[in-house]
């Protein structure tokens, strides 16, 4: 095992490239962080058709931030590929590297092919904010 860790290193220096990490977020997605408490997440649900249309070829991802039934009847509108409901440890690393950049709700990320962020919106998510954000991202 070592000596294949040594070959490949080698082959990486004699050909200049480093390995590649892994996405950290579904890549071609806004993220769209909603919690049962936050009313304008309401709001911004009831848009998500319209929402997504204005993100074209990236995925609109619904992410709650909290638990239980008021947020499992909130998210009853959200078709089932445009839910993430990532574990609690995932969860964790979203609110410290994400969710840090923001005061509160609502707020969304845009993640690039690479899946690292390329664009946040504060404030509720519109088509038109959406497409801006996917504009940013790909410029």
């Amino acid at each position: 095992m070592r000596r294949y860790r040594t070959l490949i290193a080698g082959a990486l220096l004699l050909t200049g490239a480093a390995p590649a990490e892994p996405a950290r977020y579904p890549p071609r997605s806004i993220l769209l962080f909603v919690a049962s408490w936050c009313a304008p997440c309401h709001g911004e649900l009831r848009q998500l058709p319209a929402i997504a249309a204005g993100a074209g070829a990236y995925r609109v991802l619904v992410v709650p931030i909290d638990r239980g039934r008021v947020t499992d009847a909130m998210l009853r509108v959200v078709p089932a590929e445009q839910l993430w409901r990532p574990d609690m440890e995932r969860l964790a690393e979203l609110r410290g590297d994400l969710l840090a950049k923001t005061a509160g709700l609502p707020f969304s990320v845009a993640i690039g092919g690479d899946g690292r962020a390329c664009a946040m919106h504060r404030g509720g998510m519109t088509a038109a904010s959406a497409r801006e954000m996917r504009v940013e991202c790909e410029g």
